[in-house]
């Protein structure tokens, strides 16, 4: 079996690009958050390495929008315990915490809570 092709000049037609490309709006880029590095240690060694960027964001009831906190891991103070089934990383910092908790679930480890707290000004 053979396959053959047979193109005849001048029947081939160009239909013209009617459509446009619209590009998309760019968003604004957010500032960027520091990253830190967080751990927790127990006699045997460390048990929560955390390597991440902290950012919280608040209602302002009064301006009727969205307010951003980045937390400067070079001000803040961590603690914590560590536990066969559950450890906990505590980081405070000026004007709140936030608190994970660590789940061992073989194979695996989750966060299974965070708590925050935030003061802001009277601002809102």
């Amino acid at each position: 079996m053979t396959n053959t092709t047979t193109i005849h000049p001048g029947t081939q037609t160009t239909v013209p690009s009617t459509t446009t490309t619209v590009k998309p709006t760019p968003a604004p880029q957010p500032s960027p958050i520091p990253t830190g590095t967080y751990t927790v240690s127990n006699g045997n060694g460390t048990c929560i390495k955390a390597v991440m960027g902290l950012q919280l964001m608040a209602q302002n009831t009064q301006k009727k929008q969205m307010e951003y906190m980045a937390v400067n891991p070079n001000a803040t103070q961590t603690s914590g315990s560590c536990g066969t089934v559950q450890s906990e990383l505590n980081i405070t910092f000026n004007g709140g915490f936030i608190n994970f908790t660590f789940v061992k679930q073989a194979p695996m480890y989750y966060v299974s809570k965070i708590e925050t707290r935030l003061q802001l000004s009277c601002e809102g």
